[in-house]
């Protein structure tokens, strides 16, 4: 098992400022740096069961040595190559069943579930034109599609899982887990079935599916609802899919917010985090009423948000000067009396 320890760089605001790798925070929060990375692009994040290990999705191309999923031990600070030769990793769910979904964000996508993630050892090497080769505790899932895979969700009741094509006009699919049948919205009909799940695009072109304007990511509220990002289209939707007729409405339009790219909900705040890819990329916190931007970036792309209430991680992707970074910030601690 190879152990890849990531860089210790002391970047907490009180000493270094944080002007060295070019991230500006709002007043009262600080940073510090928990993982470089070296050419990974990290991408997005999802918490395993026990709180211990947060796994990383890494867009990078299908190579043996590039990796497509990290591992980050919360408790022993390091860090692990799980996956390499994915293509473009992207959209990563923990599924009800305590596996872990990982999607690739190309035309031809697929989801890749791994069994035990926490069992899971370091370096496997993933030949994608050749799933059927792959270890048993990791399966393609060609059931849930073959598409741009930026974005997975699961519903509140643990039947469905939600899927997203992040084309720039790309449908939203639903696949029933315990049937494997794989369906896509439509504005007035609600859920239709998708035929063959290979041919999931351009069924859902034929069938007049709701098209959506590049969707990067989802999350759900805790009431159930599934907030969808639509980065080109620079807001964020809510469909409610809890009873009967699916709708869709507007949850979050500010001009400030260019291109919505990841969203989180802080339960113990309730605040949604996004971030916003655009030039400069920020960091946002809506609250219901107030939008506030927390951390801004001229030159690196703010991605991956992870939030539990006291702090939240972020990615710095794409650095145009410098190693790309995840890093913690919280709330700066008040003067000791």
């Amino acid at each position: 098992m190879r152990l890849v320890l990531p860089l210790l760089l002391c970047l907490l605001v009180a000493g270094c400022e944080l002007n060295s790798i070019g991230l500006e925070l709002a007043p009262g929060w600080q940073a510090e740096s928990l993982i470089v990375w070296r050419g990974a692009h990290p991408e997005d994040m999802a918490l395993g069961r026990g709180g211990r290990w947060l796994y990383i999705s890494c867009r990078t191309p299908a190579h043996h040595n590039a990796p497509s999923l990290a591992a980050y031990d919360l408790t022993k600070a390091h860090r692990l190559t799980l996956i390499t030769g994915l293509q473009h990793a992207s959209g990563i769910a923990l599924a009800p069943d305590g596996s872990l979904w990982l999607g690739e964000d190309h035309d031809r996508g697929l989801i890749w579930r791994i069994a035990e993630p926490d069992r899971l050892p370091a370096d496997i090497f993933i030949d994608r034109e050749r799933p059927e080769d792959a270890p048993a505790a990791i399966s393609a899932l060609p059931p849930a599609g073959v598409f741009a895979h930026a974005a997975i969700a699961f519903s509140k009741d643990g039947r469905y899982a939600y899927l997203a094509d992040a084309a720039d006009e790309g449908a939203l699919f639903r696949l029933q887990l315990a049937s494997r049948r794989l369906q896509v919205l439509h504005d007035t009909r609600g859920w239709l079935s998708v035929p063959i799940s290979e041919q999931a695009r351009s069924s859902a072109k034929a069938l007049d599916a709701r098209m959506f304007h590049r969707i990067t990511d989802l999350e759900r509220l805790p009431d159930g609802r599934l907030l969808l990002a639509e980065r080109d289209g620079g807001r964020v939707l809510a469909l409610d899919d809890r009873h009967g007729m699916p709708r869709l409405t507007v949850f979050l339009h500010d001009a400030r917010i260019v291109h919505p790219l990841h969203l989180a909900w802080d339960t113990a705040r309730q605040w949604l985090w996004l971030s916003d890819d655009h030039t400069p990329s920020g960091l946002w916190r809506w609250d219901g009423r107030q939008l506030a931007r927390v951390a801004r970036h001229q030159h690196a792309t703010i991605s991956g948000i992870w939030a539990n209430g006291q702090e939240v991680l972020i990615h710095l992707q794409n650095r145009v000067e410098g190693a790309e970074l995840t890093l913690r910030l919280h709330p700066r601690a008040a003067p000791s009396a």
